[in-house]
């Protein structure tokens, strides 16, 4: 029997952004959801080395959430002793005898460098079973033409890495990657063969080989969602430590603990849900909003459901709460400014208290029901407008652009890069939408 533990996106240097106190976990050190997510992974490095007859620890990437493709940051001081203190307790309590296996995600490295804070303060030496793999291995894989891969034959265990690799930014990368992928195809079943990948089918960065069961790994540990998920029958996706917003405050987090069987590969799972140990509330209150609701009703709305976490002893940032509000109703242009307006004054006024009130974030969402759009020109209705069909209505748009100004383009081309652009942006602004 082999026995690992899939773990992935710990975002150790998270910190939650809008709508947040000013209010330090450890003076001049981190932010108090930064530092519940530091506890939880010391917790599960513990945790986890304390698994009896442990052969390995996959981690699938993100283990800093600084810097990534939009912040250029590097991770705070405390991330950085965090992950140190992890490794050291890991492998002090395995005796330096299991491995630890790191892809590199798409959070935490410094784009078109060839180090990465992980390796800049980290020293290797120190820890002989640390094994990380980065986009620069993969590149080089992909020229040489080599599978990335991690063999120990005293296990009988090969581990086929894919760190994450916008493979489909380009034509040329997608053609290589393509082509590079059929060297990842395991060639005998004498060895455990399991697949360690950063990447989703939403954003398209997980490869469909990769993604299917094309090549027949015994398991697949996914990194990248950051909620636990089984895709299919031996692929997972382990999710985070906790969760990081209000989205994915509905999902599961977790590390996976598999056993397989040599002989027959089947699997034994068992997973350890890790946003059980979150201490706070961490809540989406609905408040319904009527055209007659004066500022005072809106006010005693909101006050009923605050006053719940109106406490004697003051802020605790170990359990200070993180509370979105969603206005629904029908909202006029007026009644939207007024919500806003209403919500602005209250956040100061609840934050100026924290002797009074134990909030650590509070924002918020407004919803109109109204059956009526035309004078609507939300993000979201745009998004819905623009999607419907995208590749008709760009390539009119160029058209006539183009005939405007009596260019000669390849209109085709055009149409194809401008789609990937306008698609990236959607994402981007839906993943913004909730933090």
């Amino acid at each position: 029997m082999v026995k690992m533990v899939h773990m992935s996106d710990s975002h150790l240097g998270y910190r939650t952004r809008r709508g947040t106190i000013i209010k330090w976990a450890i003076e001049n050190y981190s932010k108090p959801y930064e530092q519940e997510i530091y506890d939880g992974f010391l917790k599960i490095m513990n945790d986890v080395s304390k698994i009896k007859d442990l052969d390995f620890l996959v981690h699938c990437g993100d283990i800093f959430h600084h810097p990534s493709k939009y912040s250029s940051y590097p991770p705070p001081e405390p991330a950085r002793r965090t992950l140190k203190q992890g490794l050291q307790l890991f492998f002090n309590n395995t005796n330096n005898q299991v491995p630890f296996i790191y892809i590199e995600g798409n959070h935490g490295i410094f784009r078109g460098y060839e180090y990465t804070p992980f390796e800049s303060h980290i020293d290797k030496d120190q820890y002989p079973n640390l094994y990380y793999f980065k986009e620069r291995d993969l590149i080089e894989a992909i020229k040489s033409n080599k599978p990335l891969l991690l063999e120990f034959q005293n296990k009988k265990v090969r581990f086929y890495l894919y760190p994450y690799f916008e493979f489909k930014s380009f034509e040329t990368y997608t053609s290589a990657y393509d082509n590079w992928v059929q060297n990842q195809q395991p060639k005998d079943s004498e060895y455990i063969n399991i697949a360690v990948a950063h990447g989703s089918v939403g954003d398209e960065s997980l490869h469909n080989k990769v993604n299917s069961d094309d090549f027949n790994y015994d398991y697949v540990a996914l990194g990248h969602e950051h909620g636990y998920k089984q895709i299919s029958r031996n692929h997972y996706y382990s999710g985070g430590i906790l969760p990081l917003n209000f989205k994915e405050r509905y999902e599961n987090q977790a590390y996976i603990i598999v056993d397989i069987d040599e002989k027959t590969r089947e699997l034994t799972i068992k997973t350890e849900f890790t946003d059980k140990i979150l201490k706070r509330v961490f809540e989406i209150i609905k408040i319904d909003v009527s055209p007659q609701d004066s500022s005072r009703d809106i006010i005693r709305k909101i006050e009923n459901e605050v006053n719940e976490y109106t406490l004697n002893e003051g802020f605790n940032h170990n359990n200070s709460a993180r509370l979105k509000f969603h206005f629904v109703g029908e909202i006029s242009f007026e009644k939207n400014w007024q919500i806003n307006d209403l919500m602005l004054k209250l956040r100061r006024e609840y934050f100026s208290q924290p002797e009074r009130y134990n909030i650590l974030q509070l924002i918020w969402k407004i919803f109109d029901i109204s059956e009526t759009h035309e004078d609507d020109i939300s993000a979201g209705i745009i998004q819905d407008y623009i999607l419907e069909k995208p590749d008709d209505e760009f390539k009119t748009f160029v058209n006539e652009k183009l005939s405007e100004d009596n260019t000669e383009y390849n209109v085709d081309k055009l149409t194809e890069f401008g789609l990937k652009a306008i698609k990236k942006a959607l994402r981007i602004m839906e993943k913004e939408k909730e933090v």
